[in-house]
């Protein structure tokens, strides 16, 4: 079968589409054969480089590439026979079900977690095993470019929004809103009811399919007092900040009403963490919270799930198709920051 390898560390063209030994899938697992896998800025394209806390997990040569879409193929003892020829889409981590976090269900910060792409080989390949646990059926209409896409940022997007307490009316303000999840956050925070803000220090490139109350950038100084008035009287209810940058938390932190939750998880596109500027007397006299999320949960995921069952998609024009072989391409054009929502690379029909 054909995957994309890379032997070393470094710039784009460390990524060679080679042969390799088709896999065999283990008990409990399923051979999937890829249709489409979304490119993750942080868990390929910085981990490709070699700089990312990723990086020092991943035995070379490796395969990247995590969340995915695909039919079954085959599996392996232990699995129901029934799924083979399903369409899928599969999560890319999953955790150990034994420490202390899993026993008391709180998954997200399992110490053993296992991720597709970074401590196995993963998806930007033909055939990928999985285990099967982490595959949900995909209807019929939805395509696997999308499902690929949703995937990857659909799960997490839910448990950071219910984490902020998602309701309807309430204002939600998300950061970097032209990224892959902040594309999806919009969408899936407006289809729970939110007033959805968007911020971005690119505002003519924010899709305009995406259901925004309104959209400003993220670099203006009179951010704080444009969001004022707009959420007037109440302020901003929820923040989600996956940028975490320290100018632009400065700037809304202002604009957050009473009870605001701020909510962080997905910062880690660096090596070094951004500090965010904090003002204490506001912060604990207007009873904000501050919220991180290191991952999803599988029953976010399922629930994710049920709600695309139930009619939840992304708008057109938000996913961007490659090949497989233009992989080096896409982390070139993601790392340029000049992508818009979602890249994948499609593999199969």
């Amino acid at each position: 079968m054909r995957a994309v390898v890379m032997h070393a560390f470094g710039a784009e063209d460390v990524l060679k589409l080679e042969d390799v030994e088709e896999p065999l899938p283990d008990r409990g697992e399923a051979l999937v054969r890829v249709g489409a896998v979304e490119v993750s800025s942080t868990r390929d394209v910085a981990t490709r480089t070699g700089n990312h806390p990723f990086s020092r997990q991943v035995s070379l040569p490796h395969v990247l590439g995590g969340d995915f879409a695909g039919v079954v193929e085959t599996v392996g003892p232990g699995v129901n026979p029934g799924l083979v020829g399903r369409r899928v889409a599969a999560s890319n981590s999953r955790s150990c079900g034994a420490c202390p976090a899993c026993v008391s269900r709180n998954e997200a910060q399992c110490s053993d977690l296992t991720m597709l792409g970074i401590h196995r080989w993963g998806s930007y390949a033909e055939l990928v095993t999985v285990p099967a646990d982490n595959l949900h059926e995909i209807p019929d209409d939805l395509s696997i470019a999308d499902a690929a896409a949703m995937a990857a940022t659909g799960p997490i997007a839910l448990t950071q929004l219910q984490t902020g307490q998602v309701a309807g009316g309430t204002w939600l303000v998300v950061t970097g809103i032209t990224g892959s999840l902040g594309t999806t956050l919009a969408v899936l925070g407006g289809w729970l009811g939110a007033r959805v803000v968007g911020l971005s220090r690119r505002p003519s490139t924010i899709p305009p399919q995406l259901p925004l109350e309104a959209r400003y950038d993220s670099a203006d100084t009179g951010l704080a007092a444009a969001l004022q008035d707009l959420t007037a009287p109440g302020g901003v209810t929820i923040a989600i900040d996956n940028v975490a940058a320290p100018d632009v938390f400065a700037r809304y932190f202002p604009a957050l009403g009473i009870g605001a939750r701020i909510v962080v998880s997905g910062a880690i596109g660096t090596p070094e963490l951004p500090v965010l500027p904090v003002p204490a007397a506001p912060f604990y006299l207007r009873s904000i919270s501050l919220l991180g999320v290191r991952t999803t949960t599988p029953r976010d995921i399922a629930a994710f799930w049920a709600l695309v069952s139930a009619g939840l998609r992304l708008p057109a024009g938000i996913v961007r198709e490659l090949p497989l072989g233009a992989a080096a391409a896409a982390h070139g054009h993601i790392a340029s920051g000049a992508s818009v929502g979602h890249t994948v690379l499609t593999v199969a029909a």
